[in-house]
């Protein structure tokens, strides 16, 4: 986990999701309450070594491997955690002092400490073993939210394929030689990796949903999920058709291998010095991207997973059951694993990292794979992940963009340093500026009226038709709408690097602080197009502007993202 990650989750206290413990020298015992907790209700962060208050006090440095060692016993231990979670706690050097982050991942199972039962809320971990109804309501909820868990009481040991787990277990020991399923028979195998359960609530008992994903022969997935596909295509020279093509119906291991050999064979490597390791990037990157398009599927979704190759940009789908819609925030996101069962195998193989790595990994090593290129994740009833294959920005047209938004010649500097911050969609990449043009504000206006704070100025024109008719339209940008279309395009433009409110009320050309702030700033602040730097701190005279990435996809996306932005 990033530095800069922590650093935001100590700043904005403890909650729901996130604890902290003192821990100089030991695991604190009731670490393992908010543990359990956590894997009952919605997951969350652990941080060893920081107070209640959020001052990092550090762990002892003599004392790290000695916790360590502890925690990762005791989580792996029914002794403690009934079932056992398996995961993975780090220590990160802060500049304060040693710290031990541990990520819990909502679990598809009710977990206990101590034969204890806690769930979080706010900021506690409440035991409600006593509570019969509200023991039974966690069991439910868990079998009504992971479709992985579903029991099939007629499927059997012998309609799984008996030589994955051979290779099952040879991938686990290539990422962990002493890891506890290396030791164990196949039945107890899919027990411990909650892989057979039995539904407390019904009594029902036998092999899941999972299970049949992961080991299943391909007739045992394709009688249990007809619909079921994943497709790879690739779409550079035959735009109608397609250049190359797969499509599977088989077990997650085997389809997880086979969709990366497909991105390998169309896509280059690139080899990077990470300290002193060598590491492909192309690896790094659709390791991610593959692994999340299967771990966090809606498998009873009649809709088919797919990769698509195009020539600039990759594009992989997949049915999600949503938790929101819109954009996701690389900076403040918090993941949640949809099926955890399945993600929890996939981190045995060495195939995925903690909760929300995906995310993080692919937004740090991407730069390196495309320089200057950012992913773009979109949730929604498809989950969408984007991945740019060059770094198509706004930058080469800002001395037209400044004339057609007709900014001050002081602020070209800044505007162009801010237009090559904000990732022009790949679909527009060769574009001219008039295609660009006609591309982009049709998608503003549509939007724009439907986002009651804007007060977006109606009866603009929208087809390229209209935009067309209007004389000087790709030269003067009020020839072709409203004025207040004009400031509001303009402080999204110039908030990508942040700017301050006299400079950036000065580059637009506006001289009343209250009404700017009124009719403009607040509205898109309100929409979350743009936010505050300083957040802890409003009247700071450092304050600045700066555009998120709900605002950079309204200035510079169409089609699909507008549609997503809607349903907020």
């Amino acid at each position: 986990m990033e530095i800069e990650l922590i650093k935001n989750i100590i700043a904005k206290g403890e909650g729901v999701l996130v604890e902290f413990k003192k821990a100089s020298s030991n695991v604190p015992s009731d670490a393992y309450e908010t543990i359990v907790s956590f894997s009952n209700t919605q997951g969350g962060t652990l941080l060893l070594g920081v107070e209640d208050d959020g001052i990092i006090t550090g762990i002892d440095e003599t004392k790290k491997h000695k916790i360590l060692k502890d925690l990762v016993s005791a989580i792996n231990s029914r002794d403690c955690i009934n079932p056992p979670l398996y995961l993975q706690p780090t220590a990160i050097e802060m500049k304060e002092g040693l710290i031990i982050v541990l990520q819990v991942p909502v679990s598809s199972q009710v977990h206990t400490h101590n034969s204890k039962i806690y769930i979080r809320e706010f900021e506690s971990d409440i035991d409600i073993t006593e509570n019969k109804g509200r023991v039974s309501e966690l069991y439910f909820t868990k079998s009504s939210i992971f479709t992985e868990n579903e029991i099939f009481p007629n499927l059997h040991f012998e309609d799984l394929d008996q030589e994955l787990f051979t290779k099952a277990r040879n991938l686990i020991r290539s990422n962990r030689s002493d890891h506890p399923w290396m030791t164990i028979k196949d039945e107890e195998l899919l027990k411990e990796a909650s892989l057979w359960r039995k539904d407390f609530r019904t009594g029902q008992e036998g092999l899941t949903l999972a299970a049949a994903l992961i080991f299943g022969k391909d007739t045992t997935i394709q009688s249990l999920l007809p619909a079921y596909k994943v497709e790879g295509i690739v779409r550079q020279k035959n735009l109608d058709r397609w250049d190359d093509r797969i499509t599977l119906r088989k077990n997650l291991i085997d389809t997880y291998q086979e969709v990366k050999s497909f991105i390998n064979k169309h896509l280059p490597e690139k080899f990077y010095m990470e300290g002193d390791q060598r590491i492909d990037l192309r690896d790094k990157i659709f390791r991610e991207v593959v692994g999340n398009i299967i771990v966090h599927r809606e498998y009873n979704s009649s809709l088919a997973t797919e990769v698509l190759i195009e020539k600039h940009r990759v594009i992989a789908t997949n049915p999600n059951k949503p938790h929101y819609n819109g954009p996701i925030d690389l900076d403040s996101f918090n993941p949640f694993a949809k099926n955890p069962n399945i993600r929890k195998f996939f981190t045995a193989l060495g195939w995925t990292d903690e909760i929300g790595s995906g995310i993080r990994n692919t937004k740090k090593y991407l730069p390196l794979y495309i320089s200057g290129a950012q992913p773009q994740f979109i949730e929604g009833s498809v989950f969408e992940t984007i991945i740019p294959l060059g770094h198509f920005s706004l930058a080469p047209f800002s001395n037209k963009w400044r004339g057609w938004l007709e900014l001050s010649e002081k602020s070209a500097a800044h505007l162009e340093t801010s237009l090559g911050k904000i990732n022009l969609s790949p679909i527009l990449a060769e574009s001219s500026w008039e295609n660009i043009l006609l591309n982009l504000v049709p998608g503003w206006t549509q939007k724009g009226t439907r986002l009651e704070p804007l007060d977006w100025p109606t009866k603009q024109p929208v087809t390229e038709e209209a935009i067309k008719k209007v004389p000087g339209w790709a030269q003067i940008g009020t020839k072709l709408f409203h004025n207040k279309v004009r400031y509001l395009i303009a402080i999204l433009s110039l908030t990508a690097e942040p700017i301050g409110l006299e400079d950036l009320m000065e580059a637009i050309g506006y001289s009343n602080k209250g009404t700017f702030r009124k009719n403009y700033l607040q509205p898109l602040e309100q929409v979350q197009f743009i936010s505050k730097t300083d957040l802890e701190n409003l009247s700071s005279p450092d304050q600045k502007y700066k555009l998120t990435k709900k605002g950079e996809l309204f200035l510079t996306e169409e089609g699909k993202v507008i549609e997503e932005l809607d349903k907020q």
